[in-house]
């Protein structure tokens, strides 16, 4: 199963699935208003100026409609693990422009399914893969480089920043421990060049020797 996003009328993969807060008139396809903004943000958006700041407090509005929403999110994402076909998360804004469904794919799929993230299919660059669940944490441009790599590479390894200073580092849900920056360079490395053999203990073990 892959997971893309895209507008209505451009190339959809799969089951194309709504996730406006209102469907265009004719869509044949599944709505999915778990993913739509309210209302009230939507008449909110219409009306501001649309800027860099309009678009940052939109997000932050729509982020917090996600959290109100996350016990049902963690619903969508169970039921994601063990479906099959790919499916098109869709809404009315051509690749580039600004959409909330660009934050979906990051603050969504990305952080709890990247490994069934396909990216924004009519986009004119590579999907960039947010590696910072929540947009919390700022990595060193080393430890980015590398997470980066690992993506590209087909290891989707989540890494989270610990108030110590350390990264717990995990794969397609196996944990690795927790690792120093200086650690976790040499963990990311080994993945990136396919060091990676019988699970993440295995290569976390080899690492410790």
């Amino acid at each position: 199963m892959t997971i893309y996003t895209a507008y209505y009328t451009g190339t959809i993969k799969g089951e194309a699935v709504s996730i406006s807060l209102y469907p265009p008139k004719g869509f044949q396809g599944r709505h999915l208003p778990l993913f739509a903004p309210t209302p009230e943000l939507l008449k909110w958006w219409k009306s501001s100026a649309k800027d860099t700041t309009a678009q940052q407090e939109y997000k932050r509005q729509f982020r917090e409609i996600l959290n109100s929403r996350q016990q049902l999110i963690d619903l969508w994402v169970r039921k994601q693990r063990s479906a099959s076909a790919d499916i098109t998360l869709c809404c009315f804004e051509k690749s580039g422009d600004f959409c909330h469904r660009h934050q979906v794919g990051e603050e969504v799929v990305q952080t709890y399914l990247p490994e069934y993230w396909g990216g924004e299919i009519n986009a004119a660059q590579k999907p960039q893969l947010t590696i910072i669940p929540g947009g919390k944490a700022i990595y060193p441009p080393q430890v980015k480089s590398l997470i980066e790599k690992c993506h590209e590479s087909g290891f989707p390894v989540q890494c989270v920043s610990l108030e110590c200073g350390y990264y717990r580092v995990s794969l397609h849900g196996e944990d690795f421990g927790d690792w120093s920056e200086l650690g976790i360079l040499g963990v990311l490395s080994g993945l990136q060049q396919e060091f990676y053999r019988g699970g993440c203990r295995g290569l976390a073990a080899a690492m410790s020797d």
